[in-house]
C-alpha cells in the first residue's frame, strides 16, 4: 500500500502556513489542490511548499468547489501510483495527531473508507454542531442504516480503487455537498465505512467559506436528490439491511 495526502485549498494560506509543519511530520507525499484562489494566494502557497520536495501543487484555474478539488487530487494520486489518500482540510481544523490512527486503521482495512468522527469543545459554533445532527438524520434515512456516524467531516482515508468506483458510477456534487454525498453513495455501492473519534479545532482567525444561505440551500437540494435515489434503490437496500440483521 502506498499512501499520500490530499489537501483541497482555497484562500487559506495563512492557516495553511501554520498547519504545514505538522502536515510534513507525517512523512507522506502531499498533493495540494488549489481551487482557483488567484495568483497572489497561489504564489504564497508555492513559496510555502518549496522546502518540501514531496509536496506538489495542482491548480484549478477557476473555483470549482471542494469536492471537485478532492476528485482532482484523487485522480492525480492514482496517476502517480498511490493506492490510498488521506484527505485533510487546509485550515488546520483537523487534529493532525489523529492522522496516524486513521492511517493505521486503514492499513488493517485496506478496502474501506476510514473517516474521522468529530467531537467538539466549547470553541465549536452551535450552528455547526446542530447542522451535523440534521445531516446525520438525513444520511441515516438515505442509507436505511446507521453506518454513517458523521457525514460532514472531511478528515478521511480512501482506497483509490474504491473511491474511483464511486466516481465512475455515481454523480457527486462538486462543492460542500461532496463529503456527505460520497459516504451515502459508498454505502449504496457496498463499501465498508469505519469511523475514528477525532477532535475538531476551531481557530480564532479561521476563515470559513461556508455561506449559510447558499450552501444550506445546496444541502437541502442534496438531500432531496439522495432521498429520490434511495427510493429507487429501496428494494435492494431493504434486502441488504435484512441480510445484515440476520448475519448473512
Amino acid at each position: 500500500m502506498k499512501y499520500c495526502i490530499i489537501v483541497p485549498h482555497y484562500k487559506h494560506e495563512v492557516l495553511f502556513e501554520k498547519f504545514l509543519p505538522a502536515l510534513a511530520s507525517l512523512n507522506l507525499p502531499c498533493i495540494v489542490v488549489d481551487d482557483g484562489s488567484g495568483e497572489e494566494s497561489v504564489a504564497k502557497v508555492e513559496a510555502l511548499l518549496k522546502p518540501y520536495p514531496d509536496f506538489h501543487l495542482v491548480r484549478h484555474q477557476t473555483n470549482r468547489g471542494k469536492g471537485a478539488s478532492v476528485i482532482t487530487g484523487c485522480y492525480h494520486a492514482s496517476a502517480l501510483g498511490f493506492s490510498h489518500v488521506l484527505q485533510l482540510d487546509a485550515d488546520g481544523q483537523h487534529n493532525i495527531d489523529d492522522a496516524q490512527k486513521l492511517l493505521d486503521y486503514s492499513r488493517s482495512h485496506p478496502d474501506s473508507f476510514i473517516s474521522g468522527q468529530p467531537y467538539f469543545d466549547k470553541t465549536a459554533p452551535f450552528a455547526r454542531k446542530y447542522g451535523r445532527k440534521i445531516t446525520d438524520f438525513w444520511v441515516a434515512l438515505e442509507t436505511l442504516s446507521l453506518q454513517i456516524k458523521d457525514g460532514l467531516c472531511g478528515f478521511r482515508v480512501y482506497p483509490i480503487k474504491q473511491i474511483e468506483r464511486v466516481f465512475d458510477n455515481y454523480y457527486l456534487g462538486p462543492r460542500m455537498d461532496f463529503d456527505p454525498e460520497l459516504l451515502v453513495k459508498a454505502v449504496w455501492a457496498g463499501i465498508d465505512l469505519h469511523f475514528i473519534p477525532t477532535k475538531v479545532i476551531y481557530h480564532e482567525n479561521t476563515v470559513s467559506h461556508f455561506h449559510y444561505l447558499k450552501d444550506n440551500l445546496m444541502l437541502i437540494r442534496l438531500h432531496v436528490r439522495l432521498m429520490f435515489g434511495m427510493l429507487i434503490r429501496l428494494p435492494k437496500l431493504v434486502v441488504t439491511r435484512v441480510r445484515a440483521l440476520l448475519g448473512k
